[in-house]
């Protein structure tokens, strides 16, 4: 292999002013046409039916290859043989994959998740702890835009050990409510208030039963758990809205929402 590399110099060091002229302008030509040829090619994808983060990654996989090609054919015309060109770039793809170990798995998590679908780009997901909707789907990383306009990178190689939440997968959702009233108020009332309530927001999907129940027994309420569903988009401010609703419903009618309290007994001597 030293043998060859030593070839491989000795050759570049022997070439001529006219050999590099003729290599420059075979780069230049090259470069020109594969950005044209790309250009294209991005145009003839963006009129079908691909999904951006697909078309992305075939834009990135031709580029390689295009410039891998360009390359090749810059070799040649330094009349560099195959050969010298081969074990060379068996050299440096050798260092270079122990460097890049970390990308190369990025890469084959980003071929996972392109090709598996857990998630689109405008889906909201939660990625190995982060939480927003996908912006973009890279070879690298996968971009996430957070509510508060924040852009998180989750490397791709996480993504496949990981857990992967899609909370738009599905398109409804279901919301729960958790409210407390007072061991003298009277549940079945309130539990028909609750409900009442729930199914007067025109955003509760009433094709599906709601369900309102006791919970549990709690120190010192008793909780009352309801839930209903509703579309992905307004889960959220359905769910606000309806505990607003619902705090005032019990009030105005008489339950109380009692607090956490605790007995002392003091005693004198």
């Amino acid at each position: 292999m030293d043998g060859e590399m030593q070839s491989f110099i000795n050759r570049l060091s022997r070439l001529s002013a006219e050999t590099l002229i003729r290599a420059a302008l075979a780069a230049l030509l090259g470069y020109l046409l594969i950005r044209l040829a790309l250009r294209l090619l991005s145009r003839a994808l963006g009129r079908g039916s691909l999904e951006p983060s697909l078309t992305h990654t075939l834009l990135t996989v031709c580029r390689l290859v295009l410039y891998f090609v360009l390359f090749t054919v810059i070799m040649g015309q330094l009349g560099i043989p195959s050969s010298s060109f081969i074990t060379l770039l068996g050299v440096f793809g050798l260092a270079l994959s122990l460097a890049m170990q970390d990308t190369l798995a990025n890469i084959a998590g980003g071929i996972f998740v392109l090709y598996t679908k857990p998630f689109k780009i405008g889906d909201y997901v939660e990625l190995c702890g982060a939480e927003g909707a996908v912006r973009l789907i890279g070879f690298i990383h996968t971009t996430l835009a957070t509510v508060d306009n924040k852009l998180i990178y989750v490397p791709n190689g996480q993504l496949s050990k990981g857990n992967i939440v899609n909370y738009s997968a599905e398109g409804k959702r279901q919301l729960e409510l958790t409210v407390g009233i007072g061991y003298e108020d009277d549940t079945a009332a309130a539990r028909q208030l609750i409900q009442d309530v729930i199914a007067a927001d025109p955003r509760v999907d009433q094709s599906r039963p709601i369900f309102v129940k006791v919970w549990e027994l709690a120190d010192s309420a008793v909780t009352i758990r309801a839930r209903a569903w509703t579309a992905g988009q307004d889960m959220i401010e359905t769910r606000c809205d309806l505990y607003e609703a619902v705090k005032d419903a019990l009030l105005m009618n008489g339950f109380h929402i009692p607090y956490p309290q605790r007995q002392i007994t003091v005693y004198f001597k």
